[in-house]
């Protein structure tokens, strides 16, 4: 009950998972004018869609997915759309049981999600047709990686389960001792088929399973908790692990950012930093939006910092996406910030709708954007 009670209250603080930063709101000044940064970035908007209600609800994970040509979303009241990626054409509308907490992940000719009951629910990509259902122990509050023949699902308790892809039966699970008090919310599995499953856990460290048999192959920490409270001692990874060539990119709550070695567990560098949200990488540099809603760049091989933003701090920022010379980052007045990778600069605040649900995704030149106004493409 402690535990739950710790949970609702911090709420009050944090939003969202894998798209939002936490922590309460400081007197900041007001964000910065959107008729002041108008830099034409060389995009249009391609297509939109509505998708019903939505909103950026705490702990929810209901970014879209692509495969095969489509886009695939859902709403919490439990429907799942699947979209023409190109032109945005409707392609079918499927309603599920129950209201969708994490997902759709997407792979293999299969769309996944998760209900906040615990029930994991399989589509056709084609036609939204159930392939299958399975029951788990806990809300599902995070996108299920899949792969053709793994499906992994993190749940609110701390299990891992890796579901076999064509009937849904367990193929193994993973079990960790949970803290007293967790942050609402858990980040996605990273699935690399035949190779590992990384998770990152409410005890602030990140382990590597066996695609297999979930057999554990390494076991790294992330921050170790510090504080006489258990609030002081959150240290959740609740950003998702972003893969990049050898190395592994990971980052807590209250407690650093982290490259390791995929291959052995090995940090290769550390540095303090609390983060909620979510990163990303290219060739160069690790980005990262943190839990005071500043957003950051770092050398991707010592992890020196490069630039540091803090014009956006009075709004509340989603994770981070690369997209050309630009870092895009979501906020909740329902503009898309566009940063010059270079340096950090603010270039453009473009208006697309309601508070963003999730991080920009980019794929194939193609930026999708989902607010609680819908789906909004740009290319």
């Amino acid at each position: 009950m402690s535990r739950c009670l710790g949970a609702l209250l911090l709420i009050l603080g944090l939003v969202g998972c894998s798209s939002y930063g936490g922590g309460p709101r400081e007197e900041l000044p007001p964000p910065p004018r959107p008729d002041a940064y108008q830099a034409d970035v060389g995009v249009r908007q391609a297509w939109s869609r509505s998708i019903g209600r939505l909103t950026a609800a705490a702990g929810f994970d209901l970014r879209p997915a692509l495969a095969g040509g489509r886009v695939f979303v859902a709403n919490p009241e439990g429907r799942v759309y699947a979209y023409s990626a190109d032109n945005g054409r409707p392609l079918w509308e499927r309603q599920l049981r129950q209201p969708v907490s994490g997902g759709p992940g997407a792979a293999g000719g299969l769309v996944v999600g998760g209900t906040r009951h615990g029930e994991v629910n399989a589509q056709d990509a084609a036609d939204g047709q159930e392939r299958w259902r399975a029951e788990l122990t806990s809300e599902v509050l995070a996108q299920p990686a899949v792969g053709t023949e793994l499906v992994v699902v993190r749940v609110g308790d701390g299990r891992v389960f890796g579901l076999d892809a064509a009937t849904g039966k367990r193929r193994w699970l993973y079990e960790q001792s949970m803290p007293a008090l967790t942050l609402r919310g858990t980040g996605s599995p990273l699935l690399i088929p035949g190779q590992l499953v990384l998770v990152g856990l409410d005890t602030g460290r990140l382990v590597a399973l066996a695609p297999d048999s979930g057999r554990l192959y390494w076991d790294a920490v992330v921050a170790a908790p510090r504080g006489r409270s258990d609030l002081e001692r959150l240290v959740d990874v609740d950003a998702d692990p972003v893969l990049y060539r050898a190395d592994v990119y990971a980052a807590s709550y209250n407690g650093r950012l982290v490259a390791i070695d995929a291959n052995s567990g090995r940090t290769r560098w550390e540095r303090p930093l609390s983060v909620y949200a979510g990163l990303a990488v290219d060739s160069e540099r690790v980005y990262a939006t943190d839990t005071d809603q500043r957003v950051w760049a770092f050398d991707r091989f010592t992890g020196a910092t490069v630039w540091r933003q803090d014009a956006l701090r009075g709004l509340r920022l989603t994770g981070p996406a690369v997209v050309g010379d630009y870092l895009l980052v979501g906020d909740d007045a329902g503009y898309l910030n566009w940063l010059a990778l270079r340096d950090g600069s603010l270039q453009r605040r473009q208006r697309i709708g309601g508070a963003f649900v999730a991080a920009p995704l980019v794929h194939d030149g193609s930026i999708y954007l989902l607010t609680q106004s819908g789906l909004t493409v740009l290319r």
